[in-house]
């Protein structure tokens, strides 16, 4: 026999699907603000209240599945009927291609460093490209 869930623990269980942290779910359904960590620990090692938490979990998933199955079943349609424009159509085909990934992810510009940080810099020592100060001569195209 599964133990009923107080008014407290059913808004823990919806809070924590939520937000997804512990702490905070305690916090958002009315436990003591000094004592949330804990509450949520104690929360999240109760059977009863893990068990309606994977429950409410499945049924999300399964809510999800079913939007995404309506999405592309409607897509489908869209691309494949005759009485829609041409534009209509390939848009559906690219909306369809995005769900199911069939595109390359855009590309991102990606930065690197080379070199160190200013801290770690030793002053008294050259650059790689730079002379140091005493073999500087007259003659160097510095005049």
């Amino acid at each position: 026999m599964t133990k009923k869930l107080t008014t407290k623990e059913q808004l823990f269980v919806m809070e924590y699907l939520a937000c997804n942290s512990g702490a905070e779910a305690a916090r958002r359904a009315g436990y003591s603000e000094n004592a949330a960590k804990e509450i949520a620990y104690e929360n999240l090692t109760k059977p009863h209240i893990k068990n309606a938490i994977e429950q409410k979990r499945t049924e999300q998933l399964g809510d999800i599945e079913s939007r995404t199955d309506w999405l592309v079943n409607r897509l489908t349609a869209e691309a494949t009927d005759e009485n829609n424009g041409e534009s209509t159509r390939v848009r559906a085909l690219e909306v369809l291609g995005k769900v199911f990934g069939s595109y390359a992810p855009e590309k991102a510009e990606v930065t690197t460093y080379s070199g160190a940080f200013l801290a770690d810099l030793d002053l008294n020592e050259p650059l790689d490209d730079e002379l140091p100060v005493e073999n500087w001569n007259e003659t160097s195209d510095l005049h």
